[in-house]
């Protein structure tokens, strides 16, 4: 009977432990959301629709990701579906996700000059929300208002996707002066009837001065990457120099070079 009343009373302690040191992971948590959101000059960077959706949204979509010295603080991503907008706000420390707030905010319902009812897509309420605590890329706690709009599949696997966009928006964070040297209008040196036009993340390539196609690209290590959103093509090209004037790159699979003018 001792041992039985030693066992419990172990067991109770190490619970009491545990419970103790999740309540003071919350309490840390909270206080680093307190301090991000005290910012006042976050760097903001955007991620293009087609980054983050498979399919394009009802009513628009957005993702801005803000960083403070020299690191991604958070994410807020909006959707709008056909009745609803859906707002994920993803928080960082030290590289790390640690908080999530999602809320389902439909449209709310008026009447327009015909006496019909539609809906005003300027204006929503928060109908669901749940928060959600991470320690180690693990969820520690849960909490959830109201209830969810049917139809609306809740989202899971926070961790995976925050990484996943977290390290799209590195991307162009750490290479931002690279992919702000690229945007406009480059002419082939070699022949001025093909040139090439970047637009954010996106370079449009033209041959005897017409559209050809559009390639999707990153930075990583001075070498951009070009590549079609549905297809395994894959072109790299070491960039030899740029500045105002001159782009100069190196196929990384034919080794030949291409020379290109900068057009105002």
């Amino acid at each position: 009977m001792k041992q039985k009343l030693i066992v419990f009373f172990a067991l109770c302690n190490v619970c009491l432990v545990r419970s103790q040191q999740k309540e003071d992971i919350l309490v840390n948590i909270n206080d680093q959301i307190e301090i991000i959101d005290g910012y006042i000059e976050f760097e903001t960077f955007y991620l293009d629709p087609e980054e983050f959706l498979d399919k394009m949204a009802d009513h628009g979509a957005e993702l801005n990701g803000y960083y403070e010295h020299e690191r991604l603080k958070k994410i807020i991503r909006k959707v709008g579906t056909r009745t609803t907008d859906i707002i994920t706000t993803f928080y960082f420390w030290n590289d790390n996700l640690i908080y999530v707030n999602y809320q389902q905010r439909p449209y709310v319902e008026t009447k327009n000059e015909s006496g019909q009812v539609v809906l005003d897509y300027s204006n929503a309420y928060t109908k669901y929300e749940s928060i959600h605590y991470f320690d180690n890329n693990k969820e520690i706690e849960k909490k959830e208002m109201g209830e969810p709009i049917e139809g609306i599949v809740l989202e899971k696997g926070f961790v995976g996707y925050a990484q996943k966009m977290k390290s799209l928006l590195d991307n162009k964070f750490y290479n931002r002066d690279t992919y702000r040297a690229l945007q406009g209008k480059w002419l082939f040196i070699q022949n001025t009837e093909d040139y090439l036009m970047f637009e954010g993340t996106i370079r449009f390539n033209f041959y005897n001065g017409r559209f050809a196609n559009r390639l999707k690209t990153r930075i990583e290590n001075d070498v951009l990457i070009c590549f079609f959103p549905m297809d395994d093509r894959i072109y790299r090209y070491k960039i030899e120099s740029i500045n105002d004037t001159m782009l100069v790159l190196t196929d990384l699979s034919s080794k030949e070079e291409f020379s290109y003018a900068k057009v105002e």
